[in-house]
């Protein structure tokens, strides 16, 4: 019979059960550093080929910071936050033209998550030291950053996407209003987007450089870990 109880729920009856503390401050205002582990870039989203369709580049650890201004309900173990990120992964991959030089090319993208989150506050938790664990929804804004020898592609269009994610992490105090806070978030950070080269070709080192033509449709996916740090300040 333990064994079908979640964690969720015994950890709702232990805050039942125990008094709140006194809190100090009910405004929280974070300035966060993250690294997300994995993301991928699927470029012909539309192609009628399933296999064309499924192909995707990955992106690897990249970085993006961001800001959260959190609100904890007087006399309870529950906070609500929304925060406002920027998140840049990027991507070389060369290609190599036989009667040429190798063509550098730089693919990646730019987002901006904003995200809603409600947090409940591990009621064995005290001033010093906390845990909490969190979720909600986000909408995510972006666009591709792609690029050959140099010449950027134009973005024609994009789509924000829409999405949930989960959280734990830890807060430690360490200079009156001032903790750390840690982080470790799932998301699901997606959005589309549609680029285009204004010409069709360019010369690098002395080699004409054939670009791609036409609209360029991706979508932007990512599916590892985001590993978050921040600095808060109460009020």
């Amino acid at each position: 019979m333990v064994g079908r109880v979640t964690w969720a729920g015994l950890l709702c009856l232990v805050g039942a059960a125990m008094p709140v503390a006194a809190q100090d401050a009910a405004w929280t205002l974070v300035a966060k550093g993250n690294l997300t582990t994995s993301s991928q870039i699927y470029d012909s989203p539309n192609s009628p080929d399933p296999f064309r369709r499924s192909a995707f580049l990955d992106v690897t650890d990249f970085f993006g910071y961001g800001v959260e201004l959190k609100y904890q309900i007087p006399e309870t173990h529950v906070a609500v936050g929304i925060s406002l990120e920027r998140v840049r992964a990027r991507l070389e991959r060369p290609l190599f033209e036989s009667s040429g030089p190798y063509i550098p090319i730089e693919d990646g993208y730019t987002a901006v998550p904003i995200e809603l989150t409600g947090y409940f506050i591990i009621p064995a938790s005290g001033t010093t030291f906390g845990v909490f664990m969190g979720g909600g929804l986000g909408v995510y804004l972006g666009q591709r950053n792609y690029s050959w020898a140099g010449t950027p592609s134009e973005l024609v269009d994009s789509k924000p996407g829409f999405g949930i994610h989960v959280l734990a992490g830890v807060s430690a105090r360490f200079a009156g209003t001032f903790s750390l806070i840690g982080e470790m978030k799932f998301r699901d950070l997606q959005f589309q987007s549609t680029n285009r080269f204004s010409a069709s070709t360019i010369d690098y080192q002395g080699t004409q450089v054939h670009l791609p033509t036409g609209s360029l449709d991706s979508n932007v996916h990512t599916d590892g870990i985001t590993f978050q740090i921040g600095l808060a300040f109460s009020f």
